[in-house]
């Protein structure tokens, strides 16, 4: 029942890796849609209306994620700037994602079954 309660925030997940990237592998956030879907299913209940927002950042060397730049619904930037700061990364070579979160009331199970695997099929660009 829990889960029928959770905003659908589907990610949509970019890594741009950089020119100087070494052999270390890259700093990366391995559940990083599971920590922002957790940190974030209360923000579409308190808030009380759909809401899109385009984050970028950087995860440096140490496994910090760093914002870079924040648009979209401006009631939602700050629950997504507090969950990038709890964001549990691995230290490595620096990267950059780019996220498109949006806050929306749940949809019927066979439309998110649909949702759902439209995202697993985005691919880093």
């Amino acid at each position: 029942m829990k889960a029928l309660l959770l905003p659908l925030l589907p990610l949509l997940l970019t890594t741009a890796r950089p020119a100087f990237a070494a052999d270390a592998g890259p700093a990366i956030c391995p559940q990083i849609g599971e920590q922002l879907t957790e940190d974030l299913a209360s923000a579409r209940q308190r808030i009380g209306r759909d809401g899109h927002v385009r984050v970028e950042f950087e995860v440096d060397a140490r496994g910090r994620a760093r914002l870079v730049d924040m648009d979209g619904t401006r009631s939602y930037r700050t629950p997504v700037r507090i969950a990038l700061d709890t964001l549990d990364c691995r230290a490595g070579t620096p990267q950059r994602y780019v996220l498109d979160i949006r806050f929306a009331d749940p949809v019927p199970l066979a439309v998110a079954a649909a949702a759902s695997a439209t995202v697993a099929r985005a691919e880093p660009r």
